[in-house]
């Protein structure tokens, strides 16, 4: 390709499906000058642009041997599966439809605007999971800011296990002259540019990457002599993606819809086993092909392999995936839509949240990437009011 030149690494091994996905997905943090990660069988190939420096190669080596040389394998384990009673066939490229049909709009790398039956769909998705939430589970319903401070992130675990997904806010400093030049430079350039080292702050706060550390924040310090808490809402989130910002796929800034669980183990084991009973209902009511299977966080770097490993074993996080393309003859691609997560006590250590039993609460969460959810729904039941199943045809066909 122009401007670009291709390079290659043969890594010792082939590495198994699941590496290999993530190497390719995290290859873009590499450097800037990355734009395009594939393996195959044992070779990793890159595309860089022309003129990149030279380091770039020797940082793609330790990139790859830090994500891999701890790795180990552990398979997925499926726990539920559900095929579409309908017979239409799965659409190839549902985003280009909705694009075409200006019901989701591009608006810069990871931003997509929607309007139209694609809104819609996406606040029928968060109406159902709120009312399961608010019915199923007693949920208490709240709302958060989207700013974060960074400190709390910190204290999160965020900045050590997710640093590539990070977006930070800051301000200029408080500062006449440092204004009034910022000012003047953007009278002449209106593009923003980088100034003086001091002239902005470090950044006191980040844009949320989930809505669940909210929940945590507010109960610092409580002891939950009630039973557990349950907590529901919906808010923006922020996750840099990279090279891998495509379409609804993954976004930059999504929608995310949480249901939040404090409290003993029990209490969150049995509230996590019953979101995949809700799951189930949402698929049968809304005639999904998807399934429910183990899965593990994008750690960065050298804390990928112990600590995916970790919650592979434990089974901590669950994904639904759902078919969102058809791939010719080959098996459908799926999207991870809604994730199921167990924390241990992590946070009710971190924040002081005690349980009903007087020891360090136990956490859990089920989030819906609410875009997701759309290119799914459009996936599988294409651009026809006919073609939808009634549960949701008047809500999004209205």
């Amino acid at each position: 390709m122009s401007g670009r030149a291709s390079h290659a690494i043969d890594l010792p091994t082939e590495p198994d499906p699941d590496l290999a996905a993530d190497l390719e997905k995290q290859g873009g943090y590499v450097s800037p000058h990355v734009r395009r990660v594939q393996i195959v069988g044992r070779t990793v190939r890159y595309e860089a642009d022309a003129g990149a420096p030279a380091d770039v190669h020797e940082k793609m080596r330790r990139y790859l041997h830090a994500m891999s040389a701890r790795h180990r394998k552990l398979p997925r384990r499926v726990l539920l599966e559900r095929a579409r009673s309908s017979a239409r066939p799965l659409e190839r490229d549902a985003f280009a439809g909705l694009v075409d049909r200006g019901w989701a709009r591009p608006a810069g790398s990871g931003r997509v605007a929607l309007s139209g039956p694609a809104l819609r769909a996406l606040r029928a998705v968060d109406e159902d999971a709120r009312r399961r939430a608010v019915t199923v589970y007693g949920a208490r319903e709240e709302a958060y800011p989207t700013l974060i401070a960074t400190h709390a992130l910190a204290r999160c675990g965020y900045l050590s296990s997710f640093p590539q997904s990070l977006s930070v806010v800051t301000h200029l400093v408080e500062d006449f002259d440092v204004i009034e030049d910022f000012r003047r430079a953007h009278e002449v350039d209106p593009a923003l540019r980088t100034l003086e080292p001091g002239t902005f702050v470090a950044p006191p706060c980040c844009l949320s990457p989930a809505v669940c550390y909210h929940c945590y924040l507010g109960l610092e310090g409580q002891r939950l002599t009630e039973g557990p808490a349950v907590v529901t809402a919906a808010g923006k989130c922020f996750r840099y993606e990279s090279i891998n910002m495509v379409g609804l796929d993954r976004l930059w800034d999504f929608t995310m819809r949480e249901i939040v669980f404090v409290g003993t183990e029990d209490d969150v084991l049995t509230h996590r086993a019953r979101g995949l009973e809700l799951a189930a209902a949402q698929l049968e009511a809304w005639d999904l092909a998807g399934h429910v299977e183990t899965a593990n966080d994008p750690f960065f770097s050298a804390a990928y392999a112990g600590k995916s490993y970790a919650q592979l074993r434990g089974e901590l996080k669950y994904e639904l995936r759902l078919d969102v393309a058809a791939q010719g003859d080959a098996a459908p691609r799926t999207l991870a839509c809604a994730s199921f997560n167990l924390h241990d006590n992590f946070f009710g250590r971190t924040f002081s949240i005690e349980a009903s039993d007087g020891a360090p609460a136990f956490t859990g969460c089920i989030g819906w990437g609410l875009e997701r959810w759309v290119l799914a729904l459009f996936a599988q039941h294409g651009f026809e009011p006919a073609d939808w199943p009634p549960a949701l045809r008047d809500a999004v066909w209205a």
